[in-house]
This record gives C-alpha cells, sequence and structure tokens, in this order.
C-alpha cells in the first residue's frame, strides 16, 4: 500500500473539496449567464422584428416596396450594432428587399417554413444567428405567407460570455489560493508537534525516557503528548525496578555459582571416586570371571574327556549332570558380567557357527527338569524348513530363550509350555529366526503390560510378574543388539505368548555331526501319545526322517492299530510318569511290544534310576521328553548300527603333522589341552609362562602356538610381542586363550599381535576348528580321512551302503536278481562318473542334470539308498536353478560314494550270502 505524508493529507482534503465547488459553481454560473444573454438578443429580435412585420404588410399590400426598403434601412440603422441585414421574403421564399446589399441572396440558407423554428427564435448561421418572423398573423398560414430575417451578429454575446468565465476562473483560482494558504497554515501548526512526537518516541525506544513539557494547543495533539509523557514516566519506573531487579539476580546468580562450584568441585570428587570404583569393580569382575573360568575349564574339559571313554549308563548320566551344573555356573559367571555390562550399557555380541537344532534341543533339556516337577508338557517345535547351520551367538539365543521359557515354566500351573523356532529368508545368506514361547497359565493383566520390561520389583509372591524384572530387560537389550524385536501377547487367565526375533547369517558348511538316520528310512513305527503337542512335535521329526509312522492318540487307537495284526519295526510310547503309574506303562510296554521288533519310551522324567527301572520292563530304550533329535535319532538307529554287517571297519583318525606349543601357568588347563590336542596333532611342547614360551619359540619352529594371557615372569601379550620382534615364529598363528571374557577383549588381542581369541573353557570342536583354520595339514588330513572311511565302507559283508532287504525288496525277493541289478549298477558308475567329472568341468548344468537323473533311475532298482538319495537331491536341486558351484559338496560326496560302490568286484559280490 502507497503511503502519503501527512502534508499531502492536508492539502489534499483542503483542495480537493474546494476546487470540485469552485469549479462546479463557476461553470453553474457561467452557463446561467450564457442562457440569460440568448434569452435577451431573442428578446431584442422580437422586438425589432414585430414592428417590421407589421408595417411591411401594410407597404406589401400598397405593392410600395421603396417604402419597404426604406424601412428596413431605417430599422438596420437603428439597431446597427446587433443587425447586420434584414431581409424580406415573398410567400415563395424569394427576396423582396434587404437592407444591406453586401449580401445577396446565395449567401443566406434556404428556410423550410414547414419545419422551421417557431417565430422569433434564433437559428445559428455561420458566426451569427438568423430569426425568422412571418408578416401574416391571422389571416394566411405563416407556411404561405411572406416573411421576415433578421441576420444578428453574436460578437457582443460571446465577449460578454468570456468575460464572464475569466471571472469564475479568477475567483477559483482565488479560492484555492486561499484553501493552500490555509492548508500550510495548518501543516505549519501539525507538523512541529508531530516532530518532537516522533522524536520523543525515538528516544523513548532508544532508552531515553526525557519529558517534554511543551503544548501546540491542539486538544487531540495534547492528549496524546500526556499519554506518551505517561508512558514515559512508566518505562522509567519500569527500568529502574527492572535493574533493581537485575543487580538482585546478579547477587544471587554469583551466590549460586560459587555453590556450584564448589558443587562441581564436589562432583568431580565423586565422578572420579565412581570411575575409580568402577573400573575396580570391571577389575574385579575380570579376575572373578578368570578365577573362576580357571577351574570350570578344567572340570567341564575333563567331564567331556572322560564322557568319550566306555562308561555305564549310571556314569554317563552322572557326568553329565556334573557337565551340566558347571555349564550353569559358568552361565551364572556370565550373567554377572552381563548385569556389569547393562550398567555400562555396552553389551557384547560375539556371532559364530553353531546347529540350531542342537542347540535348542539342549537348551531345552535344561528346562525339563523344572517343568516335569510341575507336570507340566514342555514342547519344542522347530519348523522343517528352518536352517540348522546359522552363524549368530548362540549363547545370547539361548540366554533369551531360557529367560523367556524360565518365566512361562515358573508361572504356569497346569497345561503345556511349547516353543516353535520357525525362519524368514531374506537372501541366500540372510534370514530372520522367530522363537515364540507359549504357556497356559495366569497371563499378564492389561495395566502391567507397559512395565513388563522396564525392570520392577512386585511385592506379590503369586504375581505373574513377580521379581526383579531384569531378565527381560536383558533380553530385551540382547535381542535388539541382534537386529531383532521382542513383544508379547497376553490376556489375563488365557495365557501369554512371548516372542522375539534376531537376525542370522547361514553357514554354508556343515557344524554339527549328521545324524544317523539313513537306516530308518521307510522303518514302520508305531507311535503313542496322548499330549497333543509333544504328538504333533515328534510326528513332525519322524516323519522327515523318512519314517512310515502310525500314530495314536488315544488307548482305543493304539488297540485298534495292534488289531491290524501288522509287525512295525520300531515302537515308540510317550507318556507322562510317575512312581505310581509305572504299572501302567509297564503294561503298554508289554501290550505294544509282540508287534514290534524294537520297543522305546519317551517319559517326562530325567531320574537315572526311573529310566533304569522302565528298562526292566523289556523297552530296547528309555528317553526323556522333550524329544531330543539326536538322542531320539541315535536310540532308534542305534540296533541298526550295531549289527555286525552293518558296521564299517574302523578306521584310525591320523594325526596332523604340526607341531604345537601350548602355553598356561595352570597345571590342570595345561593337560587338559595337551590332552585335546594329542587327538589331533602329532607333537607337542609346553610351556609354563610367558619367559618359556619365548625362549623355546627362539630355538624351534612350531606350526601354531595356544597362549594363556594372565602368567607370571611374563605374560602372554608381551610374550607373544617378543615372539613376532625376534625368534623363528614371526609368521607362526599365535592363538590367545583367556578366561577373561570381557567385551572388546578379542578386538584388543588381535591388535597386540593375536592371530585369534578363544575363550576358556576349550573343547576339541573349538581346537579342531581353530587347527583348520591356521593350519592346513589338519584340513588335509581331514580330508584324507574322510577318503580312508569312504573307501573302508564296503569292506564287510554288507555296509551302510548297500541295503540288500531294500534290493530283495526291489527284485521281487529274488536273490539272483538283486545281485544281478547291483552288477549292473557297479559295472556302470565308471562311465558315470567319468561323465560327471567331464560336465562338470565344462559346467555343463543341462548335461550333469541328464547323468544323475540316469543315475537315480538306475538307483530306484537297487538297495544303493545313500547313492539314491543323493541323487534324488541333486537332481530336484538343478531342476530348481540352483547352480553347480552352490552344489560343489553334494557332487563331492556323490563322488566319494561312486568311488567307494567301485572298489567292489565281481568275487566280493559272489561271496555275499543271502536268506531265499
Amino acid at each position: 500500500m502507497t503511503k502519503i505524508a501527512l502534508r499531502y493529507w492536508i492539502l489534499l482534503c483542503a483542495l480537493l473539496p474546494s476546487v470540485l465547488a469552485s469549479v462546479g459553481l463557476g461553470s453553474y454560473f457561467a452557463y446561467s449567464k450564457a442562457a440569460e444573454l440568448n434569452r435577451n438578443l431573442a428578446a431584442q429580435a422580437r422586438n425589432i422584428a414585430v414592428p417590421l412585420a407589421i408595417s411591411s404588410e401594410k407597404f406589401l399590400a400598397a405593392d410600395n416596396i421603396d417604402a419597404i426598403q426604406q424601412l428596413l434601412n431605417t430599422s438596420h440603422r437603428l439597431n446597427s450594432p446587433v443587425i447586420s441585414n434584414i431581409l424580406l421574403y415573398d410567400q415563395h421564399a424569394n427576396i423582396i428587399a434587404s437592407s444591406n446589399p453586401q449580401y445577396s441572396a446565395a449567401d443566406y440558407p434556404p428556410i423550410n417554413r414547414e419545419t422551421a423554428s417557431p417565430a422569433g427564435q434564433l437559428l445559428p448561421f455561420e458566426q451569427s444567428l438568423l430569426s425568422y418572423q412571418p408578416l401574416s398573423f391571422n389571416s394566411h398560414p405563416p407556411a404561405q405567407s411572406p416573411y421576415i430575417v433578421l441576420h444578428l451578429q453574436n460578437e457582443q454575446i460571446e465577449l460578454q460570455q468570456q468575460r464572464y468565465k475569466l471571472h469564475v476562473a479568477m475567483l477559483v483560482a482565488a479560492v484555492i489560493l486561499l484553501c493552500l494558504l490555509l492548508s500550510q497554515l495548518v501543516r505549519k501548526k501539525i507538523h512541529p508537534v508531530l516532530s518532537g512526537l516522533q522524536l520523543q518516541l525515538q528516544q523513548l525506544q532508544a532508552g531515553n525516557y526525557q519529558q517534554q513539557k511543551t503544548m501546540s494547543g491542539i486538544a487531540e495533539l495534547d492528549e496524546f503528548q500526556t499519554s506518551i509523557n505517561q508512558l514515559s514516566e512508566q518505562l522509567t519506573s519500569l527500568e529502574q525496578e527492572m535493574q533493581q531487579n537485575i543487580e538482585q539476580v546478579t547477587s544471587d546468580l554469583q551466590l549460586s555459582m560459587e555453590q556450584l562450584e564448589v558443587q562441581n568441585i564436589q562432583l568431580d570428587f565423586s565422578r572420579r571416586k565412581a570411575v575409580e570404583e568402577n573400573r575396580q569393580k570391571s577389575e574385579f569382575l575380570a579376575k572373578m570371571s578368570h578365577e573362576l573360568r580357571t577351574p570350570l575349564n578344567g572340570v567341564i574339559g575333563f567331564t567331556r574327556q572322560l564322557l568319550k571313554t566306555q562308561l555305564s549308563a549310571n556314569q554317563h548320566d552322572y557326568l553329565s549332570t556334573i557337565q551340566k551344573s558347571a555349564n550353569s555356573l559358568l552361565h551364572l559367571v556370565n550373567d554377572v558380567l552381563d548385569f556389569s555390562k547393562l550398567e555400562e550399557g555396552r553389551m557384547s555380541i560375539n556371532p559364530e557357527p553353531f546347529s540350531l537344532r542342537d542347540l535348542l534341543n539342549d537348551a531345552t533339556e535344561l528346562l525339563a527338569a523344572n517343568a516335569f516337577d510341575k507336570h507340566l508338557e514342555l514342547v519344542m517345535m522347530i519348523d522343517n524348513g528352518c536352517p540348522d547351520d546359522l552363524i549368530a551367538d548362540p549363547g545370547r539365543l539361548i540366554q533369551v530363550l531360557m529367560n523367556i521359557a524360565g518365566n512361562a515354566i515358573k508361572f504356569t500351573e497346569h497345561g503345556s509350555i511349547v516353543i516353535r523356532v520357525s525362519a524368514t529368508l531374506l537372501n541366500e545368506d540372510q534370514l530372520i529366526l522367530h522363537c515364540s514361547v507359549q504357556d497356559t497359565g495366569r497371563g499378564i493383566s492389561e495395566d502391567k503390560q507397559d512395565q513388563l520390561f522396564q525392570g520392577f520389583t512386585s511385592s506379590q509372591p503369586g504375581d505373574h510378574n513377580s521379581g526383579s524384572g531384569l531378565g527381560l530387560m536383558i533380553s530385551q537389550r540382547l535381542v535388539q543388539a541382534m537386529g531383532g524385536n521382542i513383544g508379547f501377547e497376553s490376556k489375563a487367565a488365557e495365557g501369554s505368548t512371548f516372542w522375539f526375533t534376531i537376525k542370522c547369517q547361514r553357514h554354508h558348511l556343515s557344524v554339527a555331526e549328521p545324524l544317523p538316520i539313513d537306516v530308518l528310512d521307510g522303518k514302520s513305527l508305531l507311535y503313542f501319545e496322548p499330549q497333543q503337542y509333544s504328538r504333533e512335535a515328534t510326528l513332525s521329526l519322524l516323519h522327515s526322517w523318512g519314517l512310515q509312522v502310525t500314530a495314536c492318540a488315544t488307548k482305543g487307537q493304539l488297540q485298534q492299530a495292534l488289531n491290524h495284526g501288522q509287525h512295525y519295526d520300531i515302537g515308540l510310547i510317550g507318556r507322562a510318569i510317575a512312581i505310581n503309574q509305572v504299572n501302567l506303562i509297564i503294561s503298554l510296554v508289554q501290550q505294544i511290544k509282540p508287534s514290534c521288533q524294537y520297543t522305546y519310551l519317551l517319559v517326562n522324567t530325567l531320574s537315572p534310576n526311573l529310566r533304569e527301572a522302565m528298562l526292566t520292563s523289556g523297552v530296547d530304550g528309555c528317553l526323556p521328553k522333550p524329544t531330543h533329535q539326536r538322542k531320539l535319532a541315535i536310540a532308534l538307529a542305534k540296533p541298526y548300527l550295531d549289527q555286525a554287517k552293518n558296521l564299517p571297519v574302523p578306521v584310525v583318525q591320523p594325526r596332523a603333522a604340526l607341531k604345537v606349543l601350548t602355553v598356561d601357568d595352570n597345571e590342570a588347563n595345561l593337560k587338559l589341552i595337551n590332552a585335546l590336542l594329542s587327538e589331533l596333532v602329532e607333537q607337542i611342547e609346553s610351556a609354563t609362562n610367558g619367559a618359556d614360551a619365548w625362549q623355546k619359540a627362539t630355538q624351534h619352529v612350531y606350526d601354531i602356538i595356544f597362549m594363556d594371557i594372565n602368567m607370571p615372569v611374563m605374560d602372554g601379550i608381551s610374550a607373544c610381542q617378543r615372539i613376532r620382534q625376534s625368534s623363528l615364529n614371526e609368521h607362526t598363528p599365535i592363538i590367545a586363550v583367556t578366561a577373561h571374557a570381557v567385551a572388546g577383549e578379542r578386538a584388543r588381542l588381535l591388535s597386540l599381535g593375536f592371530s585369534e581369541f578363544l575363550s576358556k573353557p576349550l573343547d576339541d570342536k573349538m581346537l579342531h576348528y581353530t587347527l583348520q583354520e591356521f593350519c592346513p595339514l589338519i584340513a588335509q588330513a581331514h580330508q584324507n580321512t574322510e577318503t580312508q572311511q569312504a573307501a573302508a565302507y564296503l569292506k564287510s559283508d554288507n555296509n551302510s551302503l548297500i541295503d540288500w532287504q531294500m534290493g530283495l525288496q526291489r527284485a521281487g525277493g529274488k536273490v539272483d536278481l538283486a545281485k544281478e541289478m547291483l552288477k549292473m549298477l557297479l559295472t556302470s558308475l565308471p562311465q558315470t562318473q567319468q561323465a560327471l567329472n567331464a560336465a562338470i568341468s565344462a559346467h555343463d548344468c543341462e548335461q550333469v542334470l541328464q547323468l544323475v537323473h540316469k543315475l537315480h533311475g538306475a538307483c530306484c532298482y537297487t538297495g544303493v539308498p545313500a547313492l539314491k538319495n543323493l541323487a534324488e537331491t541333486l537332481e530336484t536341486q538343478l531342476k530348481s536353478g540352483t547352480s553347480l558351484s552352490q552344489l560343489e559338496p553334494e557332487l563331492f560326496e556323490l563322488d566319494d560314494i561312486v568311488n567307494a560302490l567301485t572298489q567292489l568286484d565281481e568275487n566280493w559280490l559272489a561271496t555275499v550270502t543271502l536268506p531265499e
């Protein structure tokens, strides 16, 4: 919006009304004056024309033209200032007489008396006027009578009009000038006052509150001035008050700063004290961890070694209990460290390869005792499509699962605890592992659900949330650290379902030992289990092993199955057991045993005495619930593996030609690691401190060195650095072995020159994997052992690669035909193997698929289940688009089996004796 100064507003308000009024009035008066002059001229013309018309009519009637001429001339002279010419026309519009001979008839326009204006009115003609007056007033119509025309001059009229306009213009100018003078007077009166007010406001804005006493005499401006003075007084008062407040606040702030300085000094002392106490606590925890892990290392390690020896069932059970107790104590040490790390805001995650099913089944066994004490059904359900070989932190995974499942058992009085595990594949290398624990407990009320993961203490011992709540809080931190989430769904009196997810990587090499399930393929099994979830989990497991299962949930269904008269290879009974139910279970065994070749029990007890009592009932094995897949597979396969015809010739595991140096100040730990390594390498030398190790490293070359960290005389770090700097083993792998399991220890030791970090307690698998990674000879020895074992498979009459029972079944029970079919297969294997190797070398997937399909078809008519199953797996994978590089392990296995089968000759085949 355009801004206009005050002086222009005053001029505009003063001039605009006066100019409009004066111009309007002047124009009106000028117009009125002109009209009045015209009326006067018309009246004067009429006064001249009417007497002339009367006189001319008489002279015209007498035809006295001269008199008419004289009359016109006389009238012209008398009115000469106004009249220019007087003309007399006859009724035919012809000029009879004219008072001014200078004008001719052609100078005047013809007058149409029919349409002419009334007599006496003025008609414009060039720069003058014409007035028409007929001679006849009464006798003849005006259009048929002679008439007089007066030629009038209007110069005088115009002159008077111009003079009047000039007077009006002068009057308007005078009015405008007067208004200008008045507006200037008003502006000069107001402007200084407004300038003073503006200056005073600027001074107020600048902080100068000086008042002005001058008054302008204008009431409104004087009121405005008074208001500004009052504002100035208020601002002065406020400034003084604010200054006093500032001084008071400054004084208080200075006092507070002094107090804060004192408090900061105290807080600094407190912080230093807390840091020192935290350092001492961390050092204490580290030392405690080391001191506890050192004896635990010996207990756990030698327990594992004892478990490898020939033991009775009770001895094996007792040693397993010792091992589990030691592991529980080790977990307690880890939990103490976890609490410390939680307080410090750091949680360590150590991914490593592991077998998911072995890990979860072992963890479920630890939970079983508490579940059995409360007569709860504890079930582990692992989806068949879930990969088994994963890379994650198995300790943290089990810690979370044990915490959640332990709470479920603790707060469930009756019913079941179901652990479900499944996986969602993200890509070929990554997946999301989903674990859930469903219970039938009392549930969690809605008002307590928001505080479940926050840590709390409940005063109600029967409350579901009783306890410190730190377990769930630690679990939440661990799950988030492993890239997952944790949550739950619960309704009061309906139970709860806790779940968590973690991100894992797939491990492309098998971590666990393979299950002996090949001998179970196609076997018939009668399964009796009243508990629904246990039945579903075990059925899924048995079906995945290729067993033909007949499942019974009630005694009626069991009796109906037995009445069919079918003979089963295996009978499996799952029951909840108590002391008063022993006879009932024995009767069930006696009922099933005649129809089954082998009979087994699955009972909800860990008591070796009670399970041993069950063995007296005639069963071939008694296993605890929930079903441990490895233990169940070994138990079911044991009778078939123990048969001499299926046992391969034992092959002694060769030791690698490696020279190893072990260093530890603890005699038990040194003895344990030497015992473990003695099964894997040929030469072992030992040292009890770092100085001794460095001395030996300067005299001998070693393939690998295992070094303890905390030792007298010289610690492991100093010894490692000296060996790296000046010895014969500058490039030898040095593995740190310590019980100091705090976060960041591995990264610290690797930065100090160590090749890898191993945490106590050690086991043979851990050492074997380490040797495989850093020593190529141990990997080569492992491959040679597998080759020797494959070659020795078939040195007995019948072996695990050939199932004569299946061969006879395929041949309709004809021995000669079964041998002939096997002979044909063995004869074709060398050519098939050569063609396969050529196609694999050429990366021809289509040709490999055709050869595998042909081999699979040939195996269907002979008793070679291992070769058949492997060929079927390869064919399925190739048809789904899997590359040859991804199938390299299976192709190597196929080559080993074919090599083993091609070692058989016709003489051996002829010596095989089969029942008709």
